[in-house]
């Protein structure tokens, strides 16, 4: 009797040994198909949180333009951060802002990036500190071109309008 039941609980340790690896096989593989920006974007894996607000993990490849960060002296913004330009696109220290910058010489709402048929704009909105495209403080709405660098107090972008990467040289 006692035969029979040390068998009877083997199999039942062996079926349920199985039953828990196929469980996380599953999740391993549910995990892959997952969109990657919501793994990456607040640090740790699965993360809904965010560095900061305004922040977007720049992962996938999307149409239009982008701002690449060049320089700044926050770490929030890493050199490198990539973030998509929508119709209508807000920066400055404000929460509110589409692209927050955390630099204490933006203005609560610094500039807006507009498109208008297929060019990007750049206006400043009357920030103490001015908006600066290619060192040039801008005074009115200005087109943006592929290569141009926009600064905004101690952070300065590169805007990318076509699908190469910002030389590393730079």
């Amino acid at each position: 009797m006692l035969g029979l039941l040390l068998t009877v609980l083997r199999y039942l340790f062996l079926f349920l040994l199985y039953a828990f690896l196929f469980v996380v096989v599953r999740q391993m593989f549910l995990g892959l198909r997952e969109n990657p920006t919501t793994a990456a974007a607040g640090g740790g894996p699965g993360s809904d949180t965010k560095p900061f607000p305004g922040y977007r993990e720049a992962t996938v490849p999307k149409p239009g333009g982008r701002l690449v960060v060049l320089a700044s002296p926050d770490p929030r913004l890493e050199k490198g951060m990539t973030f998509y330009l929508g119709e209508r696109t807000t920066l400055g220290r404000g929460e509110h802002n589409d692209l927050v910058i955390p630099d204490p010489f933006s203005s609560q709402e610094h500039a807006v990036i507009f498109s208008r048929g297929d060019q990007y704009w750049v206006q400043d909105l009357g920030s103490l500190n001015g908006t600066y495209l290619n060192e040039v403080r801008l005074d009115r709405p200005t087109v943006l071109a592929d290569g141009d660098r926009l600064r905004i107090g101690g952070v300065t972008f590169q805007f990318v309008r076509w699908a190469y990467e910002v030389e590393s040289s730079q």
